[in-house]
């Protein structure tokens, strides 16, 4: 058996940072005054910056918002998700958005 007591069993090794994307169905409405509400099946974390992503009749364009509310709601039958989200290049929250953004900001 190689290694004694006293010798280094294991090594701490530093976690590279690195973009996690995972992939959501989800029914999607522009309200005007850079807000989305998103209806799907997970629940949002507020303060988290998400891409949204819209059908080609939109020619297929991206957004980077901000989730400033997750509520539970129940559609057909079946528990979903109702987020409001804001555009992050969008003109600057309002006084009670900046109130319902909390924890940390994940891409």
């Amino acid at each position: 058996m190689s290694g004694r007591r006293s010798h280094v069993r294991y090594a701490v090794i530093q976690s590279p940072e690195g973009t996690f994307r995972v992939m959501r169905d989800i029914l999607v409405q522009r309200t005007g005054d850079g807000e989305i509400i998103a209806v799907g099946r997970e629940p949002g974390v507020l303060g988290e910056a998400v891409s949204v992503a819209f059908p080609a009749a939109e020619s297929g364009t991206s957004v980077r918002a901000r989730v400033v509310e997750s509520q539970p709601i129940v559609v057909d039958g079946s528990v979903r998700h109702r987020l409001r989200l804001r555009e992050i290049d969008a003109a600057r929250p309002s006084h009670d958005d900046a109130q319902n953004v909390q924890g940390p900001v994940r891409s």
